[in-house]
């Protein structure tokens, strides 16, 4: 469930959502001439009135785009990393953002039954004969980046002193227990561009044994079903997990690692065979796992930001979204309740453009998609009680919502960067519509960059458990909203007395 490359801006590409998101675009005059010609219609077809009597009711469809919108920066009190598509790996330095760092924790997890017969056999290989012959680290990049990847990052990989637990859900700020054991450690020049993203590095035996250990066990066993005689059998053999993080202190890039094509393999061949080699056991760091993000903001405009705070525009008039360290621009509607108090308002179209300065590097990406979803006084996204299911965000709809009920918010809209304009246009004539007629309280709005690929789940059953990570991301790129132009409201709407 993987978007496009995050770093390219091709204008016919169509963006590839998951299900639980949806794009929309309408042409907007199309709609006010059909408006137009509805009103017209029912005039033209009113019984002849009485000359010089004004109507009862006064009918017009209005135009705007002054209202205001007051944009705050702020920063959430935590970002949830949990069970994320991509491992984040590296350090860059950005000029606005200061410095950002990513080291990941991940767990092994079995791809395979790891069952080993005598040749031509189904008589299973006593283990004592199954031989290890080598441990070797497959690393694969999978295209994101920030930073500079054209200088050398010598990638470490450590032993943990203990097991990342499947129940809990990490942020970018958890720090758990890492050991001194380093089994990899290799200088790389990435090209995450390129055809072959993929090193191989020799480790550390001792892991290897380990893996090998649970050959023919019931761990690795399959049922007839598909699924493993023993499933908590691995986690109790191999009971420490392993961090990614870049060695030295310059800086260069943060990297994303795939999940699929980064594992373990271990080789072995069995005592008193011709054959000398088997097909290596394949075991990739797609378990348990979660992204830590760090970020020196010192001498930087958000120096003074820190959790559950806000930064207001007044000075600079500039404010900022960096989602992998918690930073979002919070947008507020004061105006529109004067609109509303005004009489009687029906909303025919209404579009919020939001236009972020160019991206000043290619090093330093726009995020290819924007939400919208609900935020508080405190800074914290407006979810949904448990009680009622899987939880989700109060995010910005497509159409409605009709009521404040959950399944109403399983589509939040996505919008895409649109190259020719630099920004991102979303159509909220129908959350508008939600607040006017009381279904939805005039709150703050919190811009959000989906990833289309950060989904909490089920490590047993793969079931979503927390439908808010379809729109929340912890990638680290950015975007910077420059004075009152950067936000503009459209808004087309019919009053009457």
């Amino acid at each position: 469930m993987k978007l496009p490359n995050t770093n390219s801006t091709s204008p016919r590409r169509k963006p590839t959502l998951p299900t639980v998101t949806t794009t929309s675009t309408r042409n907007w005059l199309a709609r006010l001439a059909v408006v137009a010609s509805m009103l017209a219609a029912v005039v033209a077809c009113e019984e002849p009135k009485e000359i010089g009597l004004a109507p009862t009711n006064e009918v017009g469809v209005l135009y705007t785009d002054t209202l205001t919108i007051t944009r705050t920066t702020a920063q959430f009190d935590s970002v949830r990393s949990n069970d994320q598509s991509t491992l984040l790996v590296g350090r860059y330095t950005d000029p606005v953002f200061g410095q950002v760092q990513a080291k990941s924790y991940a767990a092994l997890q079995q791809s395979a039954a790891f069952v080993v017969y005598d040749s031509n056999t189904t008589n299973p290989t006593p283990a004592s004969r199954i031989i290890l012959d080598s441990t070797r680290l497959i690393v694969s990049l999978n295209g994101i980046w920030y930073g500079d990847t054209t200088v050398p990052h010598e990638l470490v990989v450590t032993r943990m002193t203990d097991s990342l637990r499947r129940s809990q859900n990490y942020d970018i700020s958890t720090v758990v227990p890492v050991g001194s054991q380093i089994i990899a450690r290799r200088t790389i020049r990435p090209r995450p561009l390129s055809a072959d993203t993929s090193t191989i590095i020799p480790i550390d035996n001792s892991v290897g044994r380990e893996l090998l250990a649970l050959a023919n066990s019931s761990a690795s066993t399959l049922t007839s079903t598909g699924t493993f005689i023993d499933p908590n059998g691995f986690r109790q053999q191999v009971t420490r997990d392993f961090q990614f993080s870049l060695g030295g202190t310059s800086p260069a890039s943060v990297l994303g690692l795939s999940l699929s094509s980064t594992g373990i393999l271990v080789y072995y061949h069995v005592e008193g065979e011709k054959t000398a080699f088997r097909e290596p056991q394949y075991f990739p760091f797609s378990g348990k796992r979660f992204n830590q993000i760090t970020a020196s903001r010192a001498s930087t405009p958000l120096s003074t930001l820190r959790p559950g705070q806000s930064l207001t525009a007044t000075v600079t008039g500039r404010t900022y979204v960096q989602p992998g360290t918690g930073i979002t621009t919070k947008l507020a509607f004061p105006s529109l309740k004067a609109l509303l108090q005004s009489g009687r308002i029906a909303i025919n179209r209404a579009d919020l453009v939001v236009t972020p300065l160019a991206a000043d590097d290619a090093k330093r990406p726009l995020p290819r998609f924007l939400a919208l979803s609900e935020i508080d006084g405190n800074n914290r996204l407006v979810r949904s009680d448990l009680s009622t299911g899987a939880v989700r965000l109060f995010t910005v709809q497509t159409q409605g919502p009709v009521s404040r009920s959950p399944v109403y918010y399983a589509a939040a809209q996505v919008q895409q960067l649109d190259p020719r304009t630099n920004s991102y246009t979303f159509q909220v004539a129908g959350y508008l519509q939600s607040i006017v007629s009381g279904v939805s309280p005039n709150n703050d709005l919190a811009i959000l960059t989906p990833s289309g690929s950060l989904f909490g789940q089920s490590q047993t059953t793969g079931a979503l458990i927390d439908q808010t990570q379809a729109v929340l991301s912890d990638r680290v790129w950015r975007m910077v909203l420059d004075g009152k132009a950067s936000v503009k409201l459209v808004l087309f709407y019919t009053k009457s007395n």
